[in-house]
């Protein structure tokens, strides 16, 4: 009889271990009333404010999203760029919120909302331009240094453009991209142009250089980025896309993002199915 019961007792903790682990993603942050998410400090898309707030065009996206969907607190989980796809896949947090580009490697490993926004780039540089870089082609042609956060799309922008690896400086984070063109250490370094303009604001020793759309082989390559959820999260997913198909453009979303620098200028052109597919 023990052991009919210690069989029964065991049935029961594995069905039940089951129903917890069926429980989808979307489920769970609604029924805990918050979802973690994946940020890497890059204003003005999303990064945490003087008092520690999440913030910026994609942090408030998301917030108004979430609220949506009967998620009410959004919790930022910084994170370098280059760690923000594999800290989603370990389960660090649940969506990543940053100012991700939507492209067909990066759909190889997550699933990525509707674009929110799109934007060109931008390099930033010494005041005055002591080099005269305004493209990655002007730094591949005077054989210039340039520096890329790591996991960034401009970096792979750039060797299309034809710049070589010894001219690449790959860095941990925007911070020390900035500290790199200050130091003489490279001509320039490598952002979208929003970043770029905000960047250059915070600081009189560097400026942007003129923005850009890269151009490669008669493709243009205009940023546009969105949120990115595990593959498994589909639902999770669609029901962010769901509400964004309502939003996005409208009157009351670009006057959220408008104190951040976009206007109807930066409104996303194609779908993330297009992006996937390199279209």
């Amino acid at each position: 009889m023990g052991a009919v019961l210690a069989w029964v007792s065991a049935c029961a903790v594995l069905l039940g271990s089951g129903g917890a682990a069926a429980q989808s993603t979307l489920e769970k942050i609604r029924q805990q009333g918050y979802i973690r998410v994946g940020f890497a400090n890059e204003a003005p898309y999303s990064y945490a404010d003087a008092s520690g707030q999440l913030t910026g065009e994609s942090a408030l996206v998301f917030k108004h999203v979430m609220a949506e969907l009967g998620v009410p607190k959004v919790e930022g989980v910084l994170t370098e760029w280059g760690a923000l796809i594999p800290g989603l896949r370990a389960r660090r947090f649940d969506a990543i919120v940053a100012s991700m580009y939507i492209t067909p490697l990066r759909c190889k490993q997550i699933r990525f909302a509707n674009p929110t926004f799109g934007v060109g780039e931008a390099l930033i540089v010494k005041a005055g331009n002591p080099d005269a870089v305004q493209t990655y082609a002007d730094a591949a042609r005077a054989d210039k240094k340039i520096a890329f956060v790591a996991g960034t799309a401009e970096l792979g922008h750039a060797r299309l453009a034809g710049l070589k690896r010894a001219q690449q400086v790959v860095l941990p984070d925007f911070a020390a991209a900035v500290a790199a063109v200050k130091s003489g250490r490279v001509a320039a370094a490598a952002f979208t142009s929003l970043t770029a303009a905000t960047l250059a604001a915070k600081d009189d020793a560097i400026e942007r250089a003129e923005p850009f759309t890269f151009t490669h082989e008669g493709k243009s390559y205009r940023g546009e980025g969105s949120f990115g959820f595990r593959m498994e999260d589909a639902e999770l997913r669609d029901a962010v896309d769901a509400v964004l198909a309502k939003f996005i453009g409208t009157e009351a979303h670009l006057a959220m993002i408008a104190p951040f620098g976009f206007d109807a200028t930066n409104l996303p052109e194609k779908t993330a199915a297009q992006h996937c597919a390199g279209q």
